[in-house]
């Protein structure tokens, strides 16, 4: 989902679905862990009191979250190679000809792997489709299904629902004062 980021060492499968949404896959195949996040928003360290925000909705602390898990779980950054997908302009043009979402997170990706000199093997990102992403660790591979466009209601729904649901987060945090 949104926000989320899994690992999975020695074997295992992760999937998401994703429209302007972005996912990248991180794997070390010699300490045979790996993992996925699942980021909606490029970052927030713009915005005022972006500590408050709900952790790995945006692309910054969601790439921190995956490369820090995947340590901890015994990989080394220096093994790390990535997969990146996503970044379909799925919720519409209008909206996103406004805000650019699909591009920003796409670019804010890619970014963070080149700044941090993370191999990017593969990626499937932008155009207009949202994606079915597999990552199996057993084999280290991606499977990847485009989703035509008239069948892409749902996910647009799910991502307005969540974009909706952060601004009234934002909303909630306006009065908390952290010390």
């Amino acid at each position: 989902m949104p926000g989320e980021y899994h690992i999975v060492s020695k074997s295992g499968a992760i999937t998401t679905l994703l429209g302007s949404c972005v996912a990248v896959v991180l794997y070390d195949s010699t300490a045979v862990v790996g993992g996925m996040n699942h980021f909606m928003l490029p970052e927030s360290i713009r915005a005022k009191k972006f500590y408050l925000s709900s952790a790995g909705k945006y692309g910054m602390y969601a790439m921190e979250l995956l490369i820090n898990g995947l340590i901890k779980a015994g990989g080394h950054k220096k093994n790390f190679k990535a997969k990146v997908f996503g970044g379909g302009s799925v919720l519409g043009d209008a909206f996103n000809r406004t805000s650019r979402i699909p591009e920003s997170n796409i670019r804010m990706a890619l970014d963070y792997l080149k700044e941090e000199d993370i191999p990017v093997v593969t990626s499937d990102v932008g155009g207009d489709q949202a994606r079915k992403v597999y990552f199996i660790l057993d084999d280290y591979k991606v499977y990847m299904r485009k989703i035509e466009k008239n069948k892409i209601k749902s996910i647009k729904e799910k991502e307005l629902s969540y974009l909706e649901k952060i601004s009234r987060k934002k909303e909630e945090n306006k009065g908390i004062k952290l010390f």
